[in-house]
């Protein structure tokens, strides 16, 4: 099997790139040297192509310093609300870090129209080439915090596909998954590499 190095932190992320890519001769594998993911500057960017670019540029020359084989996976996403043009967007990290959910759901206050969407952009590279997938999940951003599984603005986005109104925070992985903005991008990258 090739290996497949998945430059991420977070191990929901690492076990769905491996449902996804095993069945095409991938073996999935958390991109580390000597014991530790490599640090990723993400840029000051406008969308998240550019920051995947800058991503999977620097995975790259990580791969040749260390000498290892294989193909190399990035992704990076945001939650982009309608009424607040787009914010958090790109800076979705750092904005929940610093407001919280909380913050946004003050933001967010007197709005009646309440929808927004995440959005996933994934990126692997061979060796020789750069194959983009971008994905997106819609829905709208609840009045409170619901839900304690899942990660980030979860507990406060309803998909409109799912058809209630749950959080992806009162879901369980598989269920996200079948909505996801990251599964998404990662079928468009599978359907390029079929």
């Amino acid at each position: 099997m090739e290996p497949l190095l998945f430059l991420t932190g977070n191990s929901g992320k690492l076990e769905e790139a491996r449902h996804f890519f095993g069945p095409l001769g991938y073996q999935v594998e958390q991109f580390v040297i000597d014991g530790e993911v490599p640090e990723v500057i993400e840029p000051q960017a406008d969308n998240l192509r550019n920051v995947t670019q800058s991503k999977i540029n620097q995975a790259a020359a990580y791969l040749s310093s260390c000498n290892r084989k294989g193909s190399v996976l990035v992704e990076d996403a945001g939650l982009f609300i309608d009424e607040l043009n787009g914010f958090p967007g790109v800076n979705s990290a750092l904005i929940l870090e610093q407001i919280g959910l909380s913050g946004i759901l003050n933001l967010m206050k007197g709005f009646n129209n309440r929808g927004a969407e995440f959005r996933a952009c994934a990126a692997i590279w061979d060796g020789n080439q750069v194959i983009f997938g971008e994905g997106v999940c819609r829905g709208e951003i609840t009045e409170e915090v619901r839900g304690d599984s899942g990660f980030g603005f979860d507990p406060i986005f309803s998909p409109e596909e799912e058809g209630t109104e749950r959080t992806f925070a009162q879901m369980s992985r598989a269920e996200k998954g079948e909505f996801s903005h990251r599964r998404n991008a990662l079928n468009s990258l599978k359907n390029q590499l079929e």
